[in-house]
């Protein structure tokens, strides 16, 4: 088969939401636009995230990152060791996101910063950033074009149109139409996120001012606020507040110190200083306190999970504070949030959620959003990306209804699209590859790892300890201890003793393995009577 023109093939972010990863390939270049993780949706057993497989990637030259999301940026530490000579660009904001994550992992690596009006050049093509709107500073979108100019794709795999915002430029239309009218064929990758929202147009952040403004002005003690740290526009908006009803700003928990700290470097915060303390210079049960906690999805770690059940070793929930929760949960914490919630009221916290009151908008296109951008770029052909397998579909017979006469494509990960030199573009299926699981110090963790601890955290362990005699045909002494079990098992210590002397009265070790393993099973059998089930169960022989 001839070489195409340009290759994109996606290899983590279609077909789920997380680890965005795509791969952009010319005759002589090969490049990645962003680096991203998944949180598991799961239950995986503590495990941390999850990262497109790296071992199938042909060698690329450049990263190319367009926003500082953790589904975007979250796995450029594992890109950069995978391929140590990679040059990794970025914007000034998600720049310093990037270096302080490399610097914590001591593992630094130079980060070229870009800027919107800025056009990066390789050998096949180059790539114009395109200003969009999102709920994260200086995000872009991509506008690719081949080096003859003949065909372009717009990348644009987060966004919304805001033109009332007053943190930021309006969707930079101008430009994307002056770079791209003259193009033969105009491809348009987009944002699937919102495609099944009953929400049609995404309300602009300016619209939460007045609501969040009403909220300062009635709370009369403590207020509590969990977001998403990410959101420097939303946290720009709790400081001017906080500075109009003389309160001090306290961020509380690691992220959304990190965050705020570099957009403040970048000097994007002009009250920081003046509004903005430390959670060490303040009393916590000062009345006049804004405290705003990370973990705003309930994460087990997070700092409004503890703060919630009372373990937060700086503030307790009291039936005064008022506790806003001005983000939306993300598919599948929905449980762990509302449990979250009911705690709060136990205490008697006011809770107000985005049920209650405009406090939260979407980063994510609605339907006439979508169609808007549509009718600005006019492209010859659609690919929908950025969602589940669900979301794309829903979005491929958006576009057959709303703009007809665009081509879409439907393709996930790991499928490929091809452009010929003829400008006929094609997809192919690819195979699936299963992502990677991380844990630990970013440490690789084999999927059978998974199923041993999902047995060991259901059924409990037991851990058996054998002292042979010199002939090692008998036992000489042994211990055990118990995990997990239940305490009907501790309580009845004595009487699994006496199981395993009068067992070793009938067997010899000759044969150590067959013995070992006849043991194993015997103990489980043994439990089984007892607890209608089997623990994991260890013989160490000495």
């Amino acid at each position: 088969m001839k070489q195409p023109r340009i290759k994109i093939k996606p290899v983590g972010g279609v077909g789920q939401i997380g680890s965005n990863m795509t791969l952009i390939q010319g005759k002589q270049d090969t490049i990645i636009i962003d680096a991203g993780i998944l949180f598991p949706y799961e239950d995986f057993f503590d495990i941390d995230y999850l990262i497109p497989n790296l071992d199938n990637i042909p060698e690329p030259s450049h990263l190319v990152i367009t926003h500082g999301h953790e589904d975007h940026i979250g796995a450029v530490l594992h890109v950069v060791k995978k391929f140590p000579k990679i040059k990794v660009l970025a914007s000034p904001f998600t720049a310093g996101l990037i270096r302080k994550k490399l610097e914590f992992n001591r593992h630094p690596h130079p980060i070229t910063e870009y800027r919107h009006f800025d056009q990066l050049g390789f050998n096949d093509f180059t790539i114009d950033p395109i200003h969009v709107n999102h709920s994260i500073p200086e995000t872009v979108g991509l506008l690719i074009k081949d080096i003859k100019e003949e065909i372009g794709f717009f990348f644009i795999s987060d966004f919304k149109i805001d033109f009332k915002t007053i943190y930021e430029r309006p969707f930079d239309f101008d430009k994307l139409i002056k770079h791209s009218k003259m193009l033969k064929k105009r491809v348009l990758l987009c944002d699937s996120t919102n495609i099944t929202s009953s929400t049609k147009e995404t309300p602009s952040e300016q619209d939460l001012i007045p609501v969040i403004d009403g909220i300062f002005a009635e709370t009369k003690g403590r207020l509590f606020i969990t977001c998403f740290s990410s959101n420097i526009h939303r946290l720009m908006t709790f400081i001017s507040m906080a500075k109009k009803h003389g309160r001090k700003l306290v961020p509380h928990g690691r992220s959304m110190i990190s965050y705020l700290n570099t957009a403040n470097e970048l000097g994007m915060i002009p009250d920081f200083q003046s509004v903005v303390k430390m959670t060490e210079s303040v009393t916590p049960n000062e009345e006049n306190i804004v405290v705003l906690l990370s973990g705003c999805q309930g994460d087990f770690r997070g700092t409004f999970r503890r703060f919630s059940i009372g373990e937060d070793s700086q503030y307790k929930p009291r039936p005064e504070d008022t506790v806003v929760l001005s983000s939306k949960a993300i598919p599948g914490n929905e449980k762990k949030i509302t449990l979250l919630v009911n705690k709060l009221s136990e205490v008697g916290c006011h809770v107000i959620t985005p049920q209650d009151k405009l406090i939260h908008v979407s980063g994510h296109p609605g339907r006439t959003d979508l169609k808007m951008l549509y009718e600005k770029y006019d492209p010859t052909d659609i690919v929908p990306i950025h969602g589940e397998s669900y979301f794309i579909r829903e979005h491929i017979d958006f576009i057959k209804e709303a703009y007809p006469k665009a081509t879409p494509h439907y393709f996930l990960n790991n499928d490929e699209l091809l452009v010929s030199d003829d400008l006929k573009i094609s997809v192919f299926d690819g195979e699936t590859i299963e992502p990677v699981i991380i844990h630990g110090k970013g440490i690789i963790l084999e999927r059978e790892k998974i199923s041993e601890r999902r047995k060991l955290a259901t059924t409990g362990s037991v851990f058996i300890s054998l002292k042979l005699t010199s002939t090692r045909a008998k036992v000489e002494k042994f211990s055990f201890n118990f995990l997990g079990l239940p305490t009907l098992v501790t309580a009845n210590e004595e009487k699994f003793k006496r199981f395993l002397e009068n067992y070793f009265i009938q067997i010899n070790f000759k044969d150590e393995e067959k013995t070992n393993e006849e043991l194993r099973v015997a103990v489980r059998r043994y439990f089984d009577q007892i607890l209608g089930y089997k623990p994991t169960t260890t013989i160490h022989i000495l």
